[in-house]
């Protein structure tokens, strides 16, 4: 087991995390230096450096996997009660390492006493396994400090589809791949999966225009685009698809808020694609030919032109509420039955709880009603079409 632990290497461990325990072995000896703490006195000198990196990896770490394996997804079932304490003495061997004092785990349970050569072997190995963990480059300290900021105020996140815009080639939805998006204050990161080790990302300071594409590009009222400058100062862009519009709305909105101040932002965009060799929009030859139309960076979600699709939302939350009533039905069968018998309460309280849940069936009955009726209006209406068709 201790071998597995220091055979690992720095490739499996996040690089956050490195950067974490770089910054707390250089604290502890700028903080501890001098000597002038008790704890500084009763810890070996050669030893304090690491001290206080290994006994947290231990305390916080290995010795809670080595306790409860089933808490880390390592066992399907709690062990029981003798394998619980043979892990318990494993948790304190490792503990005792950690802490890089091999006399105090002598004092801790006596038949650790023919341990210790483990131990010290254990002390020496483990020293090696922290200096190659916290022995990182400046280069690496400098990309896990910019990795922990962009972790850091999520404002928005989610699911979008992503395409980005390639020299050649014509454009279809079918280049789209979903990807797992996530909005902070410094940049737009993206991934395949949420909480993955390597994601890109845009710097919003980069960001120059965030816009609507035309419908017929794509086939989707739904899709912006989000124009960037790379290293060359050349333009990138980027398109995104969204479920719907109000979807669409609150990235834009979340957006253009955090990159209105962004210098050099343009005044005019392209709504369409280049496809081919020219814009599909205004029809221009030149791939960096001015926008043909007018850019709304400052626009927000408060002063949104676009009015939200209210026959498609209602239509959502009915859908919702039709497909949880027999779960609701049976839920509010089963608290009425084990209310009647329980003590009364009061009448006010009594009936405040019965009135809320028969409102809400009562809801759900005249949005299905209303649904039923529009639907076999709906079905008149083009019956009636049809026959003026026929005549």
């Amino acid at each position: 087991m201790v071998c597995s632990v220091f055979d690992s290497n720095d490739s499996v461990s996040p690089h956050p995390f490195l950067y974490f325990l770089n910054y707390g072995s250089r604290y502890f000896n700028s903080r501890w230096a001098q000597g002038s703490s008790l704890m500084f006195l009763l810890l070996s000198t050669q030893n304090i450096k690491y001290v206080a990196v290994t006994s947290f990896m231990c305390l916080r770490f290995f010795s809670p996997a080595i306790m409860s394996p089933k808490l880390f997804y390592l066992r399907p079932k709690h062990p029981d009660a003798r394998t619980s304490r043979t892990l318990l003495l494993l948790a304190k061997v490792i503990q005792s390492i950690g802490n890089m004092d091999a006399n105090e785990a002598r004092g801790k349970e006596i038949w650790m006493s023919p341990l210790q050569h483990n131990i010290q072997q254990g002390v020496a190995l483990f020293k090696e396994f922290i200096i190659k963990l916290i022995d990182i480059e400046e280069d690496q300290e400098l990309d896990c400090q910019k990795r922990v900021a962009l972790q850091t105020s999520t404002i928005k996140e989610g699911y979008l589809l992503m395409h980005r815009a390639k020299e050649r080639g014509i454009l279809t939805s079918s280049y789209f791949k979903k990807h797992y998006f996530c909005l902070n204050c410094e940049a737009l990161c993206y991934a395949k999966m949420p909480n993955a080790k390597n994601s890109a990302y845009i710097p919003l300071s980069k960001i120059i225009a965030i816009e609507k594409v035309d419908e017929k590009c794509f086939g989707s009222p739904y899709v912006m685009q989000i124009i960037s400058t790379d290293s060359r100062r050349q333009f990138e862009i980027m398109y995104l698809q969204c479920k719907n519009v109000n979807e669409l709305n609150q990235w834009l909105s979340s957006l253009r808020k955090y990159c209105v101040g962004n210098k050099q932002m343009l005044n005019s965009y392209h709504p369409g694609v280049f496809k081919g060799e020219k814009w599909s929009c205004c029809h221009q030859k030149e791939k960096t030919a001015p926008g043909c139309d007018k850019t709304h960076f400052g626009v927000t979600l408060q002063e949104w032109n676009d009015p939200l699709n209210p026959d498609l939302e209602s239509h959502l939350i009915f859908r919702q509420l039709l497909a949880i009533r027999d779960t609701l039905t049976q839920k509010y069968l089963e608290c009425k039955g084990r209310r009647d018998t329980t003590v009364p309460i009061s009448s006010n309280e009594g009936s405040d709880t019965v009135e809320i849940p028969n409102k809400l069936f009562q809801i759900i009955q005249d949005l299905e009603q209303a649904h039923r009726n529009f639907e076999r209006w709906e079905t008149s209406m083009n019956k009636n079409m049809s026959i003026e068709l026929l005549t």
